[in-house]
C-alpha cells in the first residue's frame, strides 16, 4: 500500500488537491478508499443524485463523457495518473454532470465529500487556494468555448490530439488508444470528418496508423495548428 508521501507525490500540480494546506491533504487522503476499474467500468454515472465523492486517478486512465440534450455524447477530457475528477458534484452537492469510465484497467482513490469540505474549510490557506484554482479553471475554459467558436475542423482536431500525446512514450503515441468516434467525441467533430483529416494527414507523413493505434510524427505541425488555427 502506498504511503501518505508517496500518494502526494504522485498528485499533478494543479489538481485541486494541491490547493489545500499539507495537514489537511493529509487527514483527506487517510479518509480515501481505493478501488480497482476494469476497461469500460464506470466509476460516475451522469444525472446520478449521490455526489458524495471524488476520485483521483493513481494509475491508469478516464474517460470523461456527458450526453447531450440531443443525445449526442461528448468527451470532455481524458484523466491520467495524479487527477482529479468528480469534483463538482462534491462541492454543490448537485447530480453529477458527467459519466467517468475506465479508459484502459485503472487504480483510483475515492475521497468522499464531507472530509474535502472539511479540509477546504479549514483555514484560509486551504479555503484561498480552492478558490483560486476554480477562478484559473473558469479562465481555461473561457479559451476552451473561445477557440471551439472560432477554430475550423483540422485546428480542433490537431489540439484534441496534441492533449492525447503520451510524452512519457517519446514516439507520439496516443494514450488509451481511442477510435475515430471517441476522437470526433473529444473534438467536436463528425468521425467521417475526422477520418479524412487523419488520411490527409496520414498522406502527408504528420501521423501514422498502426492498426486501430495512431502515431504523431510531426507533433510540431500539430501544435502549431492547435495553437494559431489555420493561420499556423
Amino acid at each position: 500500500m502506498d504511503t501518505l508521501d508517496e500518494l502526494i507525490a504522485r498528485l499533478k500540480a494543479d489538481t485541486l488537491l494541491r490547493a489545500l494546506a499539507p495537514d489537511q491533504l493529509q487527514t483527506l487522503l487517510r479518509a480515501a478508499s481505493r478501488r480497482e476499474l476494469k476497461s469500460g467500468e464506470k466509476v460516475i454515472t451522469q444525472g446520478d443524485e449521490d455526489g458524495d465523492f471524488a476520485v483521483v486517478v493513481l494509475s491508469g486512465g478516464l474517460k470523461i463523457t456527458m450526453v447531450s440534450a440531443s443525445g449526442r455524447e461528448i468527451i470532455l477530457n481524458y484523466c491520467g495518473p495524479g487527477e482529479l475528477v468528480g469534483e463538482i458534484a462534491m462541492l454543490d452537492s448537485g447530480p453529477r454532470t458527467a459519466t467517468v469510465t475506465a479508459a484502459v484497467a485503472s487504480s483510483v482513490l475515492l475521497l468522499p465529500a464531507h472530509t474535502f469540505l472539511a479540509a477546504a474549510t479549514a483555514n484560509f490557506d486551504s479555503a484561498a487556494g480552492v478558490m483560486r484554482e476554480l477562478a484559473r479553471r473558469v479562465r481555461q475554459l473561457n479559451l476552451v468555448i473561445e477557440s471551439d467558436r472560432t477554430f475550423s475542423m483540422a485546428p480542433r482536431l490537431a489540439r484534441a490530439l496534441v492533449r492525447l500525446i503520451d510524452i512519457e512514450s517519446g514516439d507520439g503515441r496516443l494514450r488509451y488508444d481511442p477510435s475515430q468516434s471517441d476522437l470526433g467525441a473529444f473534438a467536436g467533430l463528425a468521425r467521417e470528418n475526422v477520418s479524412r483529416l487523419i488520411s490527409d494527414w496520414e498522406a502527408k507523413g504528420i501521423v501514422a496508423r498502426q492498426g486501430r493505434a495512431l502515431q504523431v510524427r510531426d507533433q510540431a505541425y500539430l501544435q502549431a495548428l492547435a495553437e494559431f488555427g489555420d493561420d499556423a
